[in-house]
């Protein structure tokens, strides 16, 4: 073989070699490369994790203390003219400062379940009420809607005339049966024939609950996704109710004479409760740079992007009920991707306590 045809052959050898080489050595970096990123971002969520359980914790702690007696001669906040606020009135959803420090990268907010419907307390009047305002009072929906509601409850398989019971639901896709008795999840009244569809776009973990023995809804923990739930009540009518009682609390019916009407307080008089409950939802959020703090309502000047990226916020939370002074909270629900109340920010804020 002439020389000349070897030096090339080498030549090409040489060359592919290079070529290979060079191949392997990028693809060596970009293994590494996002190796590097992926060992960046499992180190961010762990710490982003660790932080949510340390806010978690010091929340359940803040509930344990809230327990507790006041000290001698500390019996809450001093207001004008001397009233006092009740400090279970805080966990209305507003942003809390508690008690044990927690990390800057979240904030904590808990929402009393006396502040929500809850739908295994609900009267038969109480669910025509709450139905007429999803169907503009149409009494054929209304009857209908109802009926589904009493044969998903009752302990029966007798269809009323215009509800739903097992050979209705069986022939769905897939099938399933119903409760024939009280719901044991907020979601389950979406399984009653035609709730899907009246309830289409509510929060439902946000405006109802099946804890707790409360009737009715404490309207100073209350969010705003609730009242507007409520018969009588309307946009212009929950703003008046959010800043009054971001002023004082509201002690009875009465307290409603100056910003509510006479028609209004009828239909809401089966409806206010001012107990607590002893159950909770525990939201723990992660800060960002595009959402609106009550902290820091200046940090972005474009407010209004703010309020709507503000609608859907979410949020780890956790539903616990307290079991005295020396037990952590029983942990009853864990939503890792929870939907806040709509507008939470825009709601006025409370004294601090």
């Amino acid at each position: 073989m002439p020389f000349q045809k070897i030096n090339g052959a080498i030549l090409i050898i040489v060359l592919w070699f290079m070529v290979i080489l060079t191949i392997m050595v990028a693809t060596l970096a970009t293994e590494t490369r996002l190796s590097a990123q992926a060992v960046f971002y499992n180190q961010a969520k762990l710490a982003n994790w660790n932080d949510t359980l340390a806010a978690l914790n010091a929340a359940q702690m803040e509930l344990l203390i809230n327990r507790m007696p006041d000290p001698p001669g500390d019996s809450g906040e001093e207001l004008k003219k001397g009233e006092q606020r009740n400090k279970n009135y805080r966990f209305d959803g507003r942003v809390l400062n508690l008690a044990y420090p927690i990390p800057d990268t979240v904030r904590v907010r808990i929402y009393d379940h006396a502040g929500k419907i809850n739908l295994k307390r609900l009267s038969k009047k109480q669910m025509r009420q709450l139905l007429e305002k999803f169907v503009n009072k149409d009494i054929t929906k209304v009857d209908a809607l109802e009926d589904a509601w009493q044969d998903w409850i009752d302990r029966d398989d007798f269809r009323r005339a215009n509800g739903a019971e097992k050979d209705y639901y069986e022939t769905l896709n897939p099938p399933y049966t119903p409760r024939n008795d009280h719901l044991e999840t907020v979601e389950e009244l979406l399984l009653i024939k035609g709730f899907a569809k009246i309830f289409a776009g509510v929060n439902m973990n946000a405006a109802f609950t099946v804890y707790g023995t409360h009737s009715g809804v404490n309207p100073n923990l209350a969010t705003r996704d609730v009242l507007l739930l409520l018969p009588g009540l309307d946009e212009e009518s929950v703003d008046a109710i959010l800043a009054k009682r971001a002023e004082t609390e509201f002690k009875s019916i009465t307290d409603f004479n100056e910003i509510l009407q006479p028609e209004q307080l009828v239909e809401l008089k089966s409806w206010f409760n001012f107990s607590t409950s002893r159950f909770f939802s525990i939201a723990i959020q992660k800060k960002t740079a595009n959402l609106k703090t009550n902290e820091n309502p200046n940090e972005n000047p474009n407010e209004n992007e703010n309020e709507e990226v503000a609608t859907k916020q979410r949020a780890y939370i956790v539903t616990v009920q307290p079991r005295g002074f020396n037990k952590f909270p029983l942990i009853l629900r864990v939503d890792p991707y929870g939907v806040l109340p709509e507008m939470e920010d825009k709601s006025p804020k409370g004294p601090e306590y």
